[in-house]
Parts: C-alpha cells; sequence; structure tokens
C-alpha cells in the first residue's frame, strides 16, 4: 500500500448531464460510479443533470442538478446579473465538489482522508480550443478542485478508448494494428477519432488521422421534438406555462432513447403535465402520440450528421476494425441501428458496450491514476491545429506585403512584420518537448505527451 493515500476522482462535465467516479489508487482496479446524488424526488442514476439556477435575491444562494425546484426553471437561459459564463460553472463544479468530497468522507476511514491527496481529472470535448480547456480548469480550481494537486483536463474520446482498452472483455480480441474508431456521442457534442493498436499490454495507441466532431448531440433531437410538440399543440401551447412545456421535453427523453424503429412498434408516447384529452391532434389521456415516421423524422436530421463524421473520419483512416459507441447518446437503440447498418456494409464491427454513458468517466479515473503512477499508456497524438508564433523577417519584394516593411534601427535592416513561423503543422504527430528560442521571438517550451 501507498505511503500516503491517494485518491482519483473523475468528472465528466458534459453539456445534459455530468458524472463522476472515483478509485483508491492502491485498488485501482475498483472503480466506483457516485450514484447518491441530491434530488428533490427524481429518480436519480449515474448523471446528474448540468443545471443550476440561482436565488433572485442572492446570487451566492443556488440550487442544482436534480435538486432544481420546478419554479426555478425558465423558457430562456439567462445568466444571473453580476456573473459570467466562467463563474456560473465555477458554482456548478463546486456543488459537484462538495458532494464528491461528502461521498468520500462517508466512503474512506477518517484517518486515511485526513492523510490522503485527492486528483481531480476533468473530461472536455475534443473538438473544444486550448483556451476553453484552459478555462475549464480555471474554473474547477476556482470550485475548489485544485486544492492539493491541479486538476488535469483529458479529451472524452481518449478517455473512453482507454477505458474500453484496459476494461471490456469484449474487445480483447483486438490485436496490435488493429484500428478502433471511437464515436463519443453526448448531448450537445459528438466527437470521433480513430486509435491504430500498436501494443497491447503496456497500452500503446496512436491516433491514425486528426480527431473531428460536431455540434450535433441529443439535445439537437430535442428542439426537433419541441418543433413537433408546438406545431401539433397549436393554440394549446400557449396555454402551457413554461415549466410544464419544459417537463414535456424532459419526458420525451425516456420515449427518444428507447426509440428502435422496428415495425412491432408503430406509435409512440410522451406525456404532457395538465394536459387532458385532444384526440384531434393526437393526445390521449394527457400523452402526445408520435408514430414511427415522425419518430425517425425527429431522428435522421441528427443521426445522419453522425454517420457522415464517421464515414469521413473511416475514409481518412484508411481502414477500421471496429467502431466503439459511448457517451449519454451513444445508448440510444435508434443510433446504433444506423450506425451498424452503415457499418456492416463497410464490413465493420460495432461495439456498444454497457453503460456507454460512463465509459469516459471510468476513462478519466484511469487516466488520472496513471499520470502519477509507472504504468502510463502511451497516446500518440495528432495536432489539431498549427501552432506558430508571429516574428519578423528579412523582407522580400514580391514575397511580403509592401505594409509590412519597416526599418529596424537596431539591426540596420529591412524588415516584414505580422510574419508566422509554424513549429507544429496540423496532422504532425506529438510527441516530443519542442524548444525555441530567438532574439525577434523569444522563446517558449512546448510539451506534448
Amino acid at each position: 500500500m501507498e505511503s500516503v493515500p491517494r485518491i482519483v476522482v473523475g468528472i465528466d462535465f458534459g453539456t445534459t448531464y455530468t458524472a463522476a467516479a472515483w478509485a483508491d489508487a492502491s485498488n485501482s482496479s475498483q472503480i466506483e460510479i457516485i450514484r447518491n446524488w441530491p434530488t428533490a424526488g427524481n429518480i436519480v442514476g449515474s448523471q446528474v443533470p448540468s443545471e443550476i439556477a440561482y436565488d433572485q435575491r442572492d446570487r451566492t444562494v443556488f440550487s442544482w442538478g436534480h435538486n432544481i425546484k420546478p419554479k426555478s426553471h425558465k423558457d430562456v437561459l439567462e445568466l444571473p446579473l453580476g456573473l459570467n459564463s466562467a463563474e456560473v460553472i465555477s458554482d456548478y463544479l463546486s456543488a459537484i465538489y462538495k458532494h464528491v468530497m461528502v461521498t468520500l468522507n462517508r466512503r474512506i476511514d477518517k484517518m486515511l482522508m485526513q492523510q490522503a491527496v485527492v486528483t481531480f481529472a476533468l473530461t472536455v470535448p475534443a473538438i473544444w480550443s486550448d483556451a476553453a480547456r484552459k478555462k475549464t480548469q480555471e474554473a474547477a480550481v476556482k470550485a475548489g478542485m485544485g486544492k492539493q494537486t491541479s486538476p488535469q483536463i483529458y479529451s472524452e474520446p481518449e478517455c473512453g478508448a482507454i477505458h474500453a482498452l484496459k476494461d471490456l472483455d469484449d474487445i480483447k480480441s483486438l490485436r496490435p494494428n488493429d484500428r478502433i474508431l471511437v464515436c463519443d456521442a453526448g448531448g450537445g457534442t459528438v466527437d470521433i477519432i480513430t486509435y491504430k493498436i500498436l501494443e497491447r499490454s503496456p497500452l500503446n495507441v496512436v491516433e491514425c488521422t486528426v480527431g473531428t466532431g460536431d455540434y450535433c448531440g441529443s439535445t439537437f433531437i430535442d428542439r426537433e421534438f419541441e418543433k413537433l410538440f408546438m406545431r401539433r399543440m397549436g393554440s394549446h401551447y400557449t396555454a402551457l406555462s413554461p415549466l410544464h412545456r419544459q417537463q414535456s421535453i424532459k419526458n420525451f427523453e425516456a420515449t427518444k432513447m428507447a426509440f428502435r424503429d422496428e415495425p412491432d412498434q408503430e406509435v409512440f408516447y410522451v406525456n404532457l403535465p395538465t394536459v387532458g384529452d385532444i384526440e384531434d391532434i393526437g393526445i390521449y389521456s394527457g400523452n402526445l402520440q408520435i408514430t414511427r415516421e415522425e419518430m425517425r423524422d425527429l431522428f435522421d436530421p441528427t443521426i445522419n450528421r453522425v454517420v457522415d463524421l464517421i464515414s469521413a473520419q473511416v475514409m481518412a483512416a484508411s481502414h477500421v476494425d471496429l467502431i466503439l459507441l459511448i457517451g449519454g447518446f451513444g445508448e440510444s437503440e435508434y443510433l446504433y441501428q444506423r450506425i451498424l447498418a452503415w457499418a456492416t456494409r463497410a464490413l465493420i464491427r460495432v461495439l456498444q458496450p454497457r453503460e456507454a454513458s460512463t465509459a469516459i468517466v471510468r476513462g478519466a479515473v484511469i487516466k488520472g491514476l496513471e499520470a502519477a503512477g509507472t504504468s502510463k499508456t502511451q497516446i500518440t497524438r495528432r495536432a489539431r491545429r498549427w501552432y506558430g508564433v508571429t516574428t519578423n523577417e528579412m523582407f522580400v519584394q514580391g514575397k511580403h506585403l509592401a505594409e509590412d516593411r519597416y526599418y529596424n534601427t537596431d539591426t540596420k535592416q529591412i524588415l516584414a512584420k505580422n510574419q508566422i513561423r509554424w513549429f507544429i503543422e496540423k496532422n504532425n504527430n506529438l510527441t516530443f518537448t519542442l524548444e525555441f528560442q530567438g532574439r525577434q521571438y523569444g522563446s517558449a517550451n512546448v510539451e506534448f505527451d
């Protein structure tokens, strides 16, 4: 056992839901998913809504997750007066942090907790910019997650892939040189990345091509349902309170995840609070009737975009042996059916693991445990963008713009300003430490692991 107890907490902070898990480094194979989220009566599971509601009179008082009072919900999401988005995120993460620490203190001996070093590992969509990742890390520190060690930030599909390749028996048949495409389908974003396996133990993989992604998660299906809901309700829609409109959309969640597009079920229902029978628009005993064809129409615009992302990634990666479908949206039956239909024609297997929605947070814990350990997964990444520095260089007529020309009185030279020196090109492998310095463009040290 380690002399100082070390706990790693993974946080999958998503657009619609957040998940948390933890493990003791002395028993790293036992990852516990936090499920005891505070609730005002809702059924809770492995995820908590990424929602926060502030008291109108005191902005330091707020409710969050399942515990938000119904009257706190509004049609329009507005930032509270005096707060910016980073501060709101920090407030939400502070609530997550406090609940996690309460949970840990219930699970772990008091003496051990007093000695323990707790490290947080957060995941973000792979398509986020470096600036967005940095802001998330800063918000986590402000929320209390950096009291002992700096919180780590990892990409969601990478964490999902690590969990799958290390822990899932279903894909242990994969061998060196096999390629696995990870489709991380969440509420807001879908991230796609393909890895080539170099070694299974210790795990060593390389990105086959630059990862891609888009804002085409399950919330876009919710928006299509809201349009259908408004269209079908007509003048009855205005009679519903904002709370009941929002609750109706939330009730669509269960129908959405269960939709299979099978001929044995031609009709689906969504409960509408406070609505009775309006048979002429297809509402019976407060349940909105939706046909199988209408359900396809709600799903297909979004799922077509997901399939297009997968198709483009497979072409860029040359070939793929297995598609791994993870994330909250990754548990959708219809999404699995559509991807399977496409993949079967391309002779690619598709795996939808059990509890796909927690694959990412489990992977975050594994990454966090590896960060300070001796056994690390080796991942060769590819640059998703160009990196360079602005500099000045000798002016060349015809090469540089006339407005960039200037005379440097120190060097007695005619130079061109506003030039860029590229050090990393998009799609380059990132397996090195880059060092550069110079009088004209300063110095920097950029590390890639």
